[in-house]
């Protein structure tokens, strides 16, 4: 269905527990989700925690949806996590 929507000029980030299997079918914007059952999130996390995981893999579909793409790209939450502390500086820096 992402591929259909995106034909017509719509840019579409497909969020994914099956991000490899998103890739192969050629989604242009897949964002890695959490699990099948609950994509945006981890119920295992405390509320505030699960928001802002959630938060940080809606924000990065919303950054999917801004990127010029060559063809299937994968957007994972977690590596644009571990980027943003390091440039921060809030790294493990011995």
């Amino acid at each position: 269905m992402a591929k259909e929507i995106e034909r017509e000029g719509i840019p579409v980030a497909l969020v994914s527990a099956l991000y490899s299997l998103a890739l192969t079918t050629g989604s242009s914007r897949v964002v890695r989700g959490a699990r099948i059952e609950h994509v945006c999130g981890n119920p295992r996390l405390s509320p505030e925690k699960d928001l802002e995981y959630g938060m940080r893999i809606i924000g990065t579909a919303l950054k999917a949806l801004q990127t010029e793409v060559p063809g299937p790209t994968l957007f994972d939450p977690e590596a644009e996590m571990a980027a943003a502390v390091t440039q921060r500086g809030g790294g493990d820096e011995a």
